[in-house]
């Protein structure tokens, strides 16, 4: 995702869709660590994605990445896509941290009440999880899962970041024009893996949404990541944690969240006065969020505010419009001031009337 935010065009949007290894040759080397994506259509060029270590080793602090990438780009309904190829160069300062629960960080995504999934090929039953994560266990997922093994199976993921990458390089072509380039800035690099069963299929289909910020804390060297997930069948589940300087290792080598906010101590509200309408797709989005994160004898509390730096930041993800950019946020974390940027990722609602563009 390339934008150019002061000229609030919207984003030049490309990348790789598939299966690795199924429909997406995929090759991974060790010591030194790399990995390699391909896709070629027929009579097209090929489209690649390549990240190495080039000095250190994976998910130590002070590793040095470089990346490279190149892709068909093109901004949303424009109908007009470009080659366009990307390289950076990148010291981790944090290490890679797993935001989820046990020993490899799995990070369930929603809960079942127990209710049956009306899928059409005939009901999917569920179990009553809700209920004992908010009674019993005080809406501490984690708590849940170490207590009684559930394997929540095709619930959630496998979720890990660098949220604090420091870019020493970067330049992006596209086309044959020269885009950008420069040697600043921070990267927040996530790597998430999921896995579908039938209930999942539903879910992911059946109007999920999610309202996600993956906050940057560099004054502390730290990360966070806050969010809400939602469908209309199994509820919503929020998340908060944060993690970075001072977080523990866990027997994986990555580092494990410092805090971790149960259900009823995440509070996520959008501004209702902040309502942009998208030209593209009509869709109707909030570009500013409050949220607050309650305190206890084990995590801080946050009071932020989060607002988008641009409107136009819409794209379109394999047929979904969604909004995906750059949002700064102030407020206070266990009572000191914080102010900096999030990557915020946010689902809009088809306006009521449902025109068309450009008659929105």
């Amino acid at each position: 995702i390339f934008n150019r935010l002061d000229q609030n065009s919207g984003p030049a949007f490309g990348g790789i869709d598939g299966l690795a290894d199924i429909t997406v040759p995929t090759s991974i080397t060790y010591q030194p660590w790399s990995i390699h994506v391909e896709q070629q259509n027929h009579g097209e060029p090929p489209q690649t994605v390549d990240m190495r270590v080039v000095s250190g080793s994976i998910g130590a602090v002070g590793a040095i990445y470089e990346l490279t990438v190149s892709v068909d780009t093109g901004i949303y309904q424009s109908g007009v896509s470009e080659p366009t190829s990307l390289t950076i160069r990148a010291r981790d300062t944090t290490g890679i941290i797993q935001w989820g629960y046990g020993p490899n960080g799995f990070f369930p995504l929603w809960m079942f009440d127990g209710m049956p999934l009306p899928a059409s090929g005939g009901p999917i039953a569920t179990a009553d999880q809700r209920t004992r994560i908010m009674n019993d266990y005080g809406g501490d997922i984690g708590s849940y899962l170490a207590a009684t093994g559930d394997p929540m199976t095709g619930q959630g993921s496998h979720y890990y970041s660098m949220p604090l990458v420091e870019v020493e390089s970067w330049s992006i072509q596209i086309g044959s024009t020269y885009a950008g380039g420069g040697t600043g800035g921070v990267l927040f690099f996530d790597n998430l893996t999921e896995t579908y069963n039938d209930s999942a299929k539903y879910i992911v289909s059946n109007g999920y949404a999610w309202t996600e910020f993956s906050v940057q804390l560099p004054d502390t060297d730290q990360g966070m990541l806050i969010a809400v997930t939602g469908q209309q069948d199994v509820g919503n589940l929020y998340y908060a944690m944060l993690g970075g300087a001072g977080s523990s290792q866990s027997g994986n080598g990555t580092l494990q969240p410092t805090a971790n906010w149960p259900q009823g101590a995440i509070h996520i509200t959008p501004d209702p006065t902040s309502t942009w309408t998208s030209p593209h797709s009509c869709y109707v989005y909030e570009l500013s969020y409050a949220v607050k994160l309650d305190a206890s004898a084990s995590r801080p509390a946050a009071d932020l505010v989060f607002n988008a730096t641009a409107q136009d930041q819409e794209l379109n993800a394999l047929g979904r419009a969604v909004y995906e950019g750059l949002f700064s946020y102030s407020g206070t974390l266990d009572g000191n001031a914080v102010s900096g940027y999030a990557w915020g990722e946010i689902q809009g609602r088809p306006p009521a009337g449902h025109p068309t563009p450009p008659n929105c």
